[in-house]
């Protein structure tokens, strides 16, 4: 049988070089940007055998008071299963 993984992707804080936010704080990381991203997962979803990849919305879209979140989960393949 082989054995399957989840890996649930979503933006994550790389290091930068120290700057001034817009705060007037000073900060050494900042939030991917969407094509870090897109390449990020492009890389792992070139790696590894996919199963599924499947989208997690969350958060509130009525009324136009708060944002929401957005995740990708994918199951695959984990390294040295038989298949």
């Amino acid at each position: 049988m082989e054995n399957v993984q989840i890996k649930i992707f979503e933006r994550e804080y790389i290091k930068v070089t120290p700057y001034e936010t817009m705060y007037g704080r000073i900060s050494d990381k900042r939030i991917e940007n969407r094509q870090e991203y897109q390449e990020r997962v492009n890389r792992f979803l070139m790696d590894h055998t996919i199963y599924s990849i499947t989208p997690m919305i969350d958060g509130d879209f009525d009324e136009g008071s708060g944002g929401f979140s957005s995740k990708i989960l994918v199951c695959y393949k984990a390294p040295g299963s038989k298949a």
